[in-house]
């Protein structure tokens, strides 16, 4: 699936072989029609994939943090972390989205990252304003800002190779503390 998953980042989704895939791993192209009815299923399982490393390194990650800015940090810096299985789904989504009407194909992994994404920012964002670390603030569109300015650094970082990632990120989390009433020196 990694492999896949690498194929179809860098070639468009049409160009892309079961054979290319085989070819590069190397294996029986045969093999992987043996445990995926079609490319269009690979293709899914690969992103189906890449949401499950994405979202087990952010559990990861958070053993031993306790306060709701420590998770939503966490969440961030997974982005560091992750980057270049985000950048791979990102350029994924966006390279099918704009050929392939169909987009089915790429909802339940990517959907499950932003759902997952969305669920851990409302949550923490809750408890830090239950808490009295963060200010009154509606609580979706704080998620929906972090979710945004993510992607936003993440394509960035594709575009521009010599991008520093993880200085925007620092940078990004201090924006955000602030939007949120967020008081990062205490």
């Amino acid at each position: 699936m990694n492999a896949a998953l690498y194929h179809f980042a860098r070639h468009d989704f049409n160009t892309v072989t079961i054979k290319d895939i085989a070819n590069s791993i190397p294996v029986n192209s045969a093999l992987i029609y043996y445990y995926f009815e079609n490319k269009e299923a690979l293709f899914r399982a690969s992103l189906d994939h890449a949401a499950d490393i994405a979202i087990a390194r952010y559990e990861d990650m958070c053993k031993g943090l306790t306060t709701p800015p420590e998770f939503i940090e966490a969440w961030f810096d997974n982005h560091i972390e992750s980057a270049d299985l985000i950048r791979y789904m990102v350029k994924v989504m966006l390279d099918f989205a704009a050929t392939h009407p169909q987009r089915d194909m790429i909802e339940s992994g990517i959907q499950r990252f932003y759902c997952t994404e969305r669920d851990i920012l409302v949550k923490y964002l809750n408890d830090g304003i239950t808490q009295g670390l963060f200010g009154d603030l509606d609580i979706n569109n704080a998620a929906q800002v972090a979710s945004t300015m993510l992607d936003g650094v993440i394509v960035r970082s594709q575009i521009q190779p010599d991008f520093d990632l993880a200085a925007a990120i620092s940078e990004l989390k201090l924006v955000f503390w602030r939007y949120v009433g967020f008081d990062a020196k205490r």
